[in-house]
């Protein structure tokens, strides 16, 4: 009568395989865990970044809009704003029209403080860059007759992997906002 009470060579090679793929699995979980982590930050930072941006405008809308004077007699009364202009130190022609500069401590424009903004962006986003800035109330387009005071506001950077994009295979990744000013 034979009573074996252990394990055979293959039993162990069977477990020591199962177990080496399902750690290997894990660790690639964890790899992927990883880059969508690092994917949210840039997009969490890039939402923040275009907050900060609208803000700026919001502050500054006086060099933004096209102004209609108060015709009251109240000394209180202020300007009405009719429309966002065509172009300003800001934005021309759909597109951003500032580059990063030196960040003064109080800005006085808007000009400084998007240069400013621009800066700090850059160090925390790889590749940022502001792709779409124009009065729009079309979500992809920048029509040139347009006139009202909603702002497009599309911004973009790097992505280490290719994880952007309608069909997830970009390594670009872009955020678009339209506001209200």
């Amino acid at each position: 009568m034979n009573t074996n009470k252990g394990f055979s060579l293959i039993e162990v090679l069977v477990t020591i395989l199962l177990t080496t793929i399902g750690i290997l699995g894990m660790v690639a979980l964890q790899v992927k865990s990883m880059s969508y982590t690092q994917d949210t930050v840039h997009r969490e930072a890039a939402i923040s970044a275009a907050n900060e941006l609208i803000e700026i405008m919001h502050v500054h809308r006086d060099e933004l809009f096209k102004h209609m004077p108060n015709k009251g007699n109240n000394a209180s009364s202020y300007d009405f704003y009719i429309e966002l202009k065509e172009s300003t130190d800001l934005y021309a022609n759909g597109k951003a029209s500032f580059v990063a500069g030196s960040c003064a401590e109080l800005p006085e424009s808007a000009l400084e403080a998007a240069r400013c903004w621009l800066t700090r962006q850059q160090s925390v986003l790889p590749g940022f860059e502001i792709t779409r800035l124009c009065p729009s109330a079309e979500p992809d387009d920048c029509p040139s007759s347009f006139k009202g005071s909603s702002l497009l506001l599309t911004l973009a950077w790097d992505s280490r992997d290719k994880s952007c994009g309608e069909e997830g295979n970009s390594d670009r990744c872009e955020y678009s906002v339209r506001v209200e000013l």
